[in-house]
């Protein structure tokens, strides 16, 4: 199995184990539990907030966690992940995260599985100053009132970078190495002018022998809104980033979640038929 295909897994086996993790318990609290869920309260907090190192496989803020979420302390976990990967399918009875902010000042890498923060619509902001590292997958998706998203110290991820949703804002000032990034934002963030910033510094790390996804899985891309002027692709370097139409441009209908919400079928889904692909062998 390429490694591409193990990358993309990542997110979709934070996903499926978020939804049963709180389910896994009756284990005394250890630094190195194999799966940590941050249940409401101040006990899980309270122990794990004296974990430098958080070294099992998994950890998770609980699907009932409702309000800000902050851990000071810890510098290192295996994974983090709040959400689904999916949204709620008609006839389906699942629990919405309630968490309205997440902040781990003092975490600096992410160790096995990647980042996931998807379809938490209560969540604002999220804080990860001194994140430098993540082994895996970003993925950050549908989550409707996340408008900026800032990682400051970020300089390699060793994956994929997925942006979808209502971003106004983005911040990766020190972001270095990735095997791809692409962003689906709203009409506010200026994709050019992020493509001028970020392109030049970028080193995309995707191997030959790695799977080609076409679609646009492969260096930079970025659009905002359907503009045809507010988009970036970094493989179109002479034309300063933005092509003429293609792969770039496209889409009609109105900007905002509806419109967004169809580019799924596109591009998040096709980035999950993936990973279950991955996951199933085929």
């Amino acid at each position: 199995m390429v490694r591409l295909k193990v990358s993309l897994c990542t997110a979709l086996c934070a996903a499926a184990t978020s939804v049963v993790a709180g389910g896994i318990g009756g284990e005394e609290r250890a630094c190195d539990n194999f799966w940590i869920t941050i249940e409401p309260g101040r006990a899980d907090i309270d122990f794990y907030k004296n974990c430098k190192v958080i070294d099992g496989s998994g950890f998770f803020i609980a699907k009932n966690f409702t309000g800000p979420f902050e851990l000071p302390g810890v510098e290192s976990i295996p994974r983090f992940s709040a959400g689904y990967l999916l949204p709620k399918l008609a006839g389906l009875d699942r629990v919405d995260d309630g968490v309205t902010s997440v902040s781990m000042p003092d975490v600096k890498n992410i160790t096995q599985a990647g980042f996931l923060i998807g379809y938490v619509d209560s969540v604002t902001k999220i804080s990860f100053p001194k994140l430098e590292y993540i082994q895996g997958d970003v993925v950050i998706v549908d989550s409707w009132n996340l408008s900026k998203l800032s990682l400051p110290a970020l300089e390699t991820v060793n994956g994929g970078v997925i942006l979808e949703g209502d971003f106004e804002e983005i911040d990766l000032p020190s972001l270095k190495s990735v095997d791809y990034l692409r962003i689906r934002a709203s009409s506010k963030l200026d994709c050019p002018a992020l493509g001028k910033q970020l392109g030049p510094q970028l080193n995309f790390t995707l191997e030959e022998d790695d799977i080609n996804l076409g679609s646009g899985y492969e260096g930079f891309t970025c659009r905002g809104g359907y503009s045809e002027d507010n988009w970036f692709n970094s493989s179109d370097t002479a034309a300063g980033g933005a092509g003429s139409g293609g792969s770039g441009a496209g889409g009609n209908g109105s900007d905002g979640k509806n419109g967004a919400r169809a580019l799924r079928i596109e591009y998040g889904l096709g980035a999950v038929l993936l990973a279950m692909a991955a996951v199933f062998g085929l």
